[in-house]
């Protein structure tokens, strides 16, 4: 039996199947032994326990993976949600029932918003857990800590996904895409996967199965002989023929980047520094938070991303109303409008750190989309005595008028998780549209090489900074299509350092025009793939 999906990662892995399930117990509806009080009281300590040690537990892992739990967790912790479930515990629901009540109930005012559905159900991953917690069961998926296992499951939550320790060797979702969380959380844990896999569930449990990424499947039986062999890259140069940089989140990520042969940080998403704070930090508190980083980061340049937030990514003390369709609402550059203090007390703590630290950094803001915004942020840029400016490219209409920033911009950096669903109008983190988001869109790379082409009549460098350009020969067709540098997650820096090492500029263009030439991302893919078989 052979599976098809996406894969995620470069290393194939054999392993027995275990099919992730949550005990029927920890979602039963059940009438409470307590008073209604007493029940609030169980929910609220509930929450907080549990919420403290996921944060604990996320502590020690990659920023990433705290991004995308704390923004789950500050909605989980929002006092309106627990209220939502008074009305069900005054009614005789104990708290998880509540709890759960109020979830759906939070469900049905999203709408039918597909980015704010898939995180109702993370939420709900939670949810299990705080369940468990009060009802005295086990609070995981009880993967065993010996063997190697491949997690079978529909789709896994983000918190589902960070528990996976060392005998998980491979994940397989029936759902999901190639930047959606799961993807995301395995390519920074190195863990090969396969969504988007039709059929998964009907897997055995303890069944062996190879889970082949290169070649897009998996395979009952099958043995790592059997994979899709990798490209091997030996470096021929010292150095890499673009430059490779790494992506963080905080100290942590600084001091792994640090390890690798990263030169410098081609993203610092610092909003992951505010994800737990209730009030606005000070000019001073930020300033220090920057200076630990840019102390730790690697050798090399460092570009700072100003904070990406808005209502599904959300910051407390920003106060961010809940909007239908976040991915097209007050988010990134936008909330200068509501929130200039905010952004300009960033911007003057980032220019301390600089002085403090004698850095060369530059810095960008997310999801701009006019001239007009390009010159705001570099007039606050400038009032903050900041130099190097520049903006991150995410939303198509930038695209066609790049040759109006002359004289604006330092660098440009293509975000292409978010180029990818702003171009083909599919959110990226839908379980049923991952093809559209597949990086290897001849749409998306054509898109990418009339960036590059605006950037060299501008006279300024073009980076990418997408999950895109952790795949080795991706970053060399990124190479031939005229970008400067990519920035990957620190587990990825090595091997894209390696590839880039491997191969000059001439196949490195022959490889950009192949993929250029197809029509579909799995004859792009294949293209590019034999030139180097």
């Amino acid at each position: 039996m052979e599976l098809t999906g996406i894969g995620v990662g470069s290393h194939a892995a054999v392993g027995d199947v275990f099919l992730l399930t949550t005990s029927d117990e920890v979602f039963e509806h059940r009438k409470s032994t307590h008073t209604p009080s007493e029940e609030a009281s169980i929910l609220g300590t509930a929450i907080a326990t549990t919420a403290a040690t996921i944060r604990d537990e996320a502590s020690s892992g990659d920023a990433t993976t705290q991004e995308i739990l704390d923004a789950l967790l500050i909605i989980l912790e929002d006092p309106e949600l627990q209220e939502m479930a008074r009305p069900h515990l005054e009614s005789g629901a104990d708290a998880p029932t509540g709890l759960f009540r109020a979830l759906d109930e939070f469900a049905e005012l999203m709408g039918d918003d597909e980015d704010f559905q898939s995180r109702v159900a993370d939420l709900r991953g939670i949810a299990a857990r705080i369940s468990a917690w009060i009802r005295g069961l086990a609070a995981g998926p009880g993967i065993p800590a010996e063997g190697s296992w491949i997690i079978v499951a529909e789709d896994l939550t983000p918190l589902e996904t960070s528990q996976f320790g060392d005998s998980v060797v491979g994940v397989i979702t029936e759902l999901g895409g190639p930047t959606s969380h799961t993807a995301i959380i395995c390519r920074s844990l190195g863990i090969p996967a396969l969504v988007s896999a039709t059929g998964a569930m009907t897997l055995e449990q303890g069944s062996s199965v190879l889970v082949d990424p290169e070649g897009n499947r998996a395979v009952v039986g099958g043995e790592l002989s059997n994979a899709t062999t990798a490209i091997s890259f030996i470096a021929d140069a010292d150095a890499p023929m673009i430059t490779v940089r790494a992506n963080i989140g905080g100290l942590a990520d600084a001091e792994k980047a640090a390890e690798t042969t990263a030169r410098g940080v081609g993203l610092f998403r610092t909003e992951v520094l505010y994800l737990s704070s209730s009030t606005m930090p000070s000019v001073d508190e930020q300033a220090t938070l920057y200076t630990e980083v840019l102390k730790a980061a690697p050798a090399g340049k460092i570009i700072i991303r100003t904070i990406d937030a808005g209502s599904d990514k959300p910051v407390p003390f920003l106060s961010i109303p809940h909007e239908d369709n976040p991915a097209l609402g007050v988010r990134g550059f936008r909330l200068t409008g509501e929130h200039g203090e905010f952004q300009r007390s960033q911007l003057t703590a980032i220019a301390q750190a600089i002085k403090a630290t004698g850095r060369d950094v530059g810095v960008m803001a997310p999801m701009v989309s006019t001239v007009s915004e390009v010159r705001e942020f570099a007039a606050l840029c400038d009032d903050a005595g900041i130099t190097q400016v520049g903006i991150m490219i995410e939303t198509p209409a930038i695209v066609p008028v790049m040759a109006d920033l002359e004289g604006l911009l330092s660098f440009v950096s293509i975000g292409t998780n978010d180029l990818s669903q702003y171009l083909f109008a599919a959110d990226r983190m839908h379980p049923h549209l991952g093809a559209l988001n597949d990086p290897w869109q001849p749409g998306l790379l054509r898109t990418v090489a009339a960036i590059a082409e605006s950037a060299r009549k501008l006279k300024i460098p073009v980076g990418v900074c997408g999950e895109s350009a952790a795949n080795p020969l991706l970053s060399i067709v990124f190479a031939g299509l005229g970008i400067d540098s990519v920035s990957v997650a620190p587990s990825a820096v090595d091997a894209v350092s390696t590839a880039l090492s491997a191969v000059d500029s001439t196949t490195a263009t022959k490889a950009a025009k192949r993929a250029l030439a197809a029509t579909t991302p799995n004859d792009a893919e294949a293209a590019v793939r034999a030139l180097f078989s």
